[in-house]
């Protein structure tokens, strides 16, 4: 966090951050959250699973991260080094930094438990990745739980950690992600990704990944040149 103030939820609660926070996001969770006061800037970095994987190895990757927000001097120091290489486009010197922080943030943290949802919510999650650009209603998910509309919302949040809407979302954004880094236009990615329009595309993507679609594809097509 740069300025103002953050707050939103995650698995380890509910997160209130300010600057010089470090907050962190596990894959499974939603990037979003809201402004307390009148204004927020922060500066992001996703890093794929499979990237952390490769820079910490499996076992260390197998964890999750304990904290939501904190104030720690030593991760912000990694942190501040890792986006200021990203920005000079040293790739050598961000991983090595990147790596340090992940093993410092992963130091003290338990592995990832077996967090199975139930078969009638593993239902909707097979709805929504068969068919990520037409995701499911309220009325769906219901009678593909077989429960009234309330108690499935409650149930689907309690065992996945978003609504289905949220986790649709999501899913769509990662998705579209892989389609941009592939060459793939925002206007195209919109269309078959079954967003409203490019608008709609740009401020799901952004809340997630800290930059818009057009940004990141610019981005990642430097990446793939240099």
């Amino acid at each position: 966090m740069r300025d103002g103030g953050h707050v939103s939820w995650s698995e380890c609660g509910q997160v209130e951050a300010g600057p010089g926070d470090v907050i962190a996001v596990s894959p499974n969770e939603i990037h979003d959250g809201a402004p307390i006061g009148d204004r927020r800037a922060w500066e992001m970095v996703f890093v794929a699973p499979e990237t952390v994987e490769r820079l910490v190895g499996r076992r260390a990757a197998k964890r999750e991260i304990g904290f939501a927000a904190q104030r720690a001097s030593h991760l912000r120091a990694e942190l501040e080094h890792a986006l200021r290489y990203l920005r000079n486009g040293d790739a050598d010197a961000a991983e090595q930094s990147l790596t340090a922080l992940l093993s410092n943030a992963l130091l003290n943290s338990n592995e990832i438990g077996d967090r199975r949802p139930s078969a009638v919510t593993a239902r909707v999650l097979d709805r929504i990745h068969d068919e990520p650009d037409k995701p499911p209603s309220l009325d769906d998910v219901a009678k593909l739980m077989g429960m009234h509309r309330t108690g499935a919302l409650r149930r689907f949040r309690r065992e996945v950690g978003a609504t289905p809407h949220e986790y649709a979302m999501q899913l769509r954004v990662r998705i579209a992600r892989r389609a941009l880094a592939s060459g793939s236009t925002p206007v195209e990615v919109a269309y078959n990704l079954g967003f409203a329009d490019q608008s709609h595309l740009t401020r799901a993507f952004s809340r997630q990944f800290g930059l818009p679609p057009g940004r990141y594809r610019s981005v990642e097509a430097n990446i793939v040149q240099d």
